[in-house]
């Protein structure tokens, strides 16, 4: 095996054998060991971030090129894992409140599925692209049904299950047609050899775009989307709604700039198409959820419309502005749910009525939960300085740069119309009197959760601040992307 497999490999093998020993380690007893058992997870992130710094400085292929070795494999790797960590932080101690059992399969669930969307990202070839495709779908599936004992939960499971595996079925064929149009699975030979489109690639394409709408969750692929989020407990709903949709984001966007950059006029109006009824029909329906997460939901559905402009922009322009979205995005999006989660666990409601009425007076009475949700809400809805602003302006500036002004302006439209639901909720926290629901969070949170809440509230302001130096390590990315 060459050098370069090795170092390929490595963090992929270390994360592998984190997952072995923490379910030997559950076979004695690890719930005795010093450290929680969630804890376990955290450090299995950690060590494998730590070994993906290599590839910030390398611009290579593996395993006879059907792996990069890349910056943009390391950006989205880190954004992977560090969204896991988060999600384990936030778990810690809250899962019997989501009326879950605990226990080191779920742990193991969220690091098979980490593992499967680096896979995605760093997948040049189609096959490598749909095992590591799966590997996440799966373990999402049965995240999603985790409390078990909840009607809503088994139900958004159901869903999920079935309409992904139609979305799977639709990738695959969108693969062998493509593979039957131009005899290759390697996505840079589908970029070099690709010549005048056929009818047979142009459908094999549309497929692969529905399969890849479905995870990403654009219109009219969105369906699952709402049920899922607010049946799936709601840490497993931050990490679907982080983890996954980055994964998923970032094997989108290579397989396009990479094996279809070449022929972006062929498939551009379909992607404008998509972008703009995510953020349309997103924000208009989320304005009239009551329900917190399905009210996120319908937001994320936007988001995805969002960062969609980026792949109009193909040049480092556009990959840059999705890799800095997306990182943004995550900070962002675990803060709300990590600030719903701790508001809602141990309730009646959290499944069926997680009502946006929950959250009266929570500003006054827990002073950390209402800093991060209106942190989290501020910079979703773009409000400057946050990170989320900075995001849609470099998103919106790749837009324009490309020709796509009229675009661009819809985006921002849809922008200000997203402030209604957002400021909604900020004046519950502040100006609707006294809570009204009989239970309350923990004043005094548990470590992880609060530790959790501060990094990403943080990470949020900072970045919103200090885009400059995180925007220039996403050109580094998006360059080795378009280099390989």
């Amino acid at each position: 095996m060459e050098t370069i497999d090795i170092i390929a490999a490595a963090p992929l093998i270390c994360m592998t054998f984190g997952i072995v020993a923490l379910l030997l380690l559950d076979l004695f007893r690890i719930d005795a060991l010093p450290f929680p058992r969630l804890w376990w997870g955290v450090g299995i992130c950690a060590a494998t971030g730590f070994l993906f710094w290599p590839f910030l400085t390398l611009s290579e292929t593996a395993f006879h090129g059907m792996m990069a070795v890349d910056a943009f494999t390391f950006a989205f790797a880190l954004l992977i894992l560090g969204g896991s960590a988060v999600t384990f932080m936030l778990s810690d101690e809250l899962l019997e409140g989501q009326r879950i059992e605990p226990s080191a399969d779920l742990d193991l669930l969220v690091l098979f599925a980490a593992l499967g969307g680096i896979m995605m990202v760093a997948a040049t070839h189609m096959m490598m692209l749909f095992v590591g495709f799966e590997l996440l779908s799966i373990c999402v599936y049965v995240l999603t049904g985790a409390a078990r004992y909840q009607r809503a939960s088994s139900e958004g499971a159901l869903k999920y299950f079935i309409l992904g595996a139609f979305s799977s079925a639709f990738l695959l064929y969108g693969m062998a047609l493509v593979y039957g149009a131009t005899g290759s699975m390697y996505l840079s030979e589908i970029g070099r050899h690709i010549g005048e489109p056929s009818m047979m690639l142009l459908i094999g394409l549309g497929l692969l775009i529905f399969g890849f709408g479905f995870k990403v969750s654009l219109v009219p692929f969105h369906f699952w989307t709402p049920d899922v989020y607010q049946g799936a407990p709601t840490s497993m709903t931050g990490f679907m709604a982080v983890v996954v949709k980055a994964a998923a984001f970032g094997a989108f966007f290579r397989l396009m700039a990479t094996g279809f950059g070449g022929i972006s006029g062929s498939w551009s109006t379909m992607v404008a198409v998509l972008a703009v009824l995510s953020m349309t029909i997103g924000n208009v329906i989320a304005l009239r959820q009551t329900s917190v997460k399905r009210m996120l939901a319908y937001s994320s559905i936007a988001h995805a419309g969002y960062a969609m402009l980026g792949f109009l922009a193909l040049g480092t322009g556009g990959g840059a502005a999705v890799v800095f979205y997306m990182l943004v995005y995550a900070l962002m999006t675990l803060g709300a749910f990590g600030v719903v989660l701790v508001v809602s666990s141990g309730s009646e409601a959290q499944y069926e009525c997680d009502s946006i009425d929950s959250m009266q007076g929570l500003g006054w009475t827990h002073p950390l939960l209402g800093i991060a949700m209106t942190v989290a809400m501020l910079s979703l809805a773009g409000v400057p300085p946050l990170g989320g602003f900075m995001g849609k302006f470099y998103l919106f500036s790749a837009a324009v740069r490309s020709g796509y002004t009229a675009l661009a302006v819809v985006a921002a439209i849809n922008s200000v119309v997203s402030l209604y639901y957002y400021l909604r909720i900020v004046v519950v926290m502040y100006f609707s009197g006294e809570r009204t629901l009989s239970w309350e969070p923990p004043r005094a949170l548990v470590f992880g959760p609060r530790i959790a809440l501060i990094l990403v509230t943080t990470g949020t302001l900072y970045i919103g601040i200090f885009s400059s130096r995180y925007y220039e390590t996403a050109r580094i990315a998006a360059r080795s992307l378009l280099q390989l």
